[in-house]
């Protein structure tokens, strides 16, 4: 049996190639890891509250788009971009359990889109490693239940550059059209791709210069801004610009640079293991003056979240290349399956490791507590809600399981006003320090696994 397993691979390897037999291999790994942490959980991991209760409110609108979404009391304009909504909502059955599911499926296809857009850019063997690491980088796996739109951004965002780097090397109308009708999709996917695909863009013009390329880039952005016109007509005339400026503007976070140090590139922290190859691969790359994916990693650090989950694969080829670069010498001593096996045993247990911290679902006896609510309070009661050492995906799912307000939720409120925003973070803040404002009729507080409800106020 092993004989012919090697066989097989080795025929493969023949026909194929090294490169697309390390492809398999990192559907693999994203088959092997991404998929644990969402079998031991009965629940979408993290976050995705908000993004199911817009996905019943298209079905409750007979699939047309809402003006607003009924989430958390309501009020909230439907101005966030629809297209994962709208696949979400055509999914039959609950959203909640869709969510379990379909973000694995966008996370597995963003694989194969991350090797073939690095296998455009570089070589076979490159491409294969590179997608190798890919995958076991924490922060492409967006399995977490806003994976839905998250996910699915991501992937169009990875299929719309490569085509945008075919389309640069063979610039004919049909690619153009291809790539134009993919950025509007990525566009309509999520509002963190525009700023990431125009700056992308404008790098892989500038790789390939000429002027066939630029004017077929130039028409690829007419067609996405044609696709996206009549969502963003739609949202215009409802609301105005407000929503969509808000927006913009009401994620802050630290400093790109210094998330990135304390993060590192995968998300396994200052102690990425992928980044000490990834230096040496940036080193190479500068040296023999291959500017391309260094610029992608300087250009998105000053794009909102783009030195993140839109780098990876950046870092990825970048380790590829530091990694490939060590194997001659390893080939002399015959060390090369030893040090391959064991890096990638290194880097799958790391990744497996982090994975299982940083995606976590909300616990069953947390969840069932915030269901007794919807049944024992007044439906008009208003909660503080404090989470004690959960994320903030336990007061984005409240109002869902609770059919309840949280006062201090503050998840949809950066498409109404920026006070509006800004005041559901204040309230957020002083409700996790045990301030409890006097516009809240009850406290829902989770402290080591443990739900409490005491009425507050004047129900008290």
């Amino acid at each position: 049996m092993i004989r012919w397993v090697a066989r097989l691979v080795a025929a493969a390897r023949k026909r194929y190639g090294g490169g697309m037999l390390l492809a398999g291999l990192a559907v693999a790994i994203v088959a092997t890891v991404r998929l644990g942490p969402i079998l031991i959980a009965p629940f979408p991991l993290g976050d995705g509250g908000l993004f199911a209760t817009m996905a019943d409110d298209i079905r409750a609108a007979g699939f047309g788009l809402p003006a607003t979404t009924s989430y958390n009391g309501g009020g909230i304009p439907f101005a966030y971009p629809p297209l994962g909504l709208y696949v979400l909502a055509a999914v039959p059955g609950d959203p909640i359990s869709t969510e379990r599911w379909l973000p694995l499926v966008w996370s597995l296809a963003a694989v194969v889109a991350a090797w073939s857009l690095a296998r455009e850019l570089s070589d076979a063997h490159t491409a294969g490693v590179a997608a190798v690491v890919f995958a076991a980088m924490p922060i492409t796996w967006a399995i977490e239940g806003g994976g839905v739109t998250r996910g699915l951004g991501f992937l169009l965002l990875l299929v719309t550059v490569w085509s945008a780097a075919v389309t640069t090397r063979r610039p004919t109308v049909p690619l153009t059209a291809t790539t134009g009708i993919l950025a509007s999709l990525a566009l309509l996917a999520h509002p963190a791709v525009g700023p990431a695909l125009v700056a992308l863009g404008t790098l892989l013009l500038a790789r390939r210069w000429s002027r066939r390329a630029a004017i077929a880039m130039t028409g690829a952005v007419g067609i996405a801004l044609l696709g996206i016109a009549p969502w963003l007509w739609l949202v215009l005339s409802r609301h105005g610009p407000e929503p969509l400026l808000t927006a913009a503007s009401s994620h802050a976070q630290a400093p790109a640079l210094v998330r990135l140090l304390a993060h590192g590139p995968s998300w396994l922290g200052p102690l990425d293991i992928t980044l000490a190859a990834a230096l040496v691969g940036l080193a190479i790359a500068i040296r023999v003056r291959q500017w391309f994916l260094p610029a992608w990693i300087i250009v998105l650090l000053v794009v909102p979240s783009g030195e993140g989950r839109y780098s990876a694969l950046a870092w990825a080829m970048l380790a590829a290349t530091g990694a490939l670069a060590v194997e001659p010498p390893l080939r002399a001593v015959r060390a090369v399956r030893a040090a391959a096996t064991l890096a990638l045993s290194a880097l799958v247990l790391a990744s497996m490791l982090a994975g299982f911290q940083r995606f976590r679902a909300i616990p069953t006896e947390v969840r069932l507590g915030m269901i007794e609510v919807s049944r024992t309070t007044p439906e008009a009661a208003a909660f503080a809600v404090q989470t004690g050492a959960y994320d903030d995906g336990l007061i984005e799912w409240f109002p869902v399981l609770a059919k309840r307000v949280s006062i201090g939720t503050y998840m949809g409120l950066e498409w109404t006003s920026a006070d509006r925003w800004e005041e559901a973070l204040r309230l957020n803040g002083e409700i996790q320090r045990g301030e409890i404002p006097a516009s809240a009729d009850y406290l829902f507080r989770v402290s080591d696994g443990v739900v409490s409800i005491e009425q507050r106020g004047a129900r008290q």
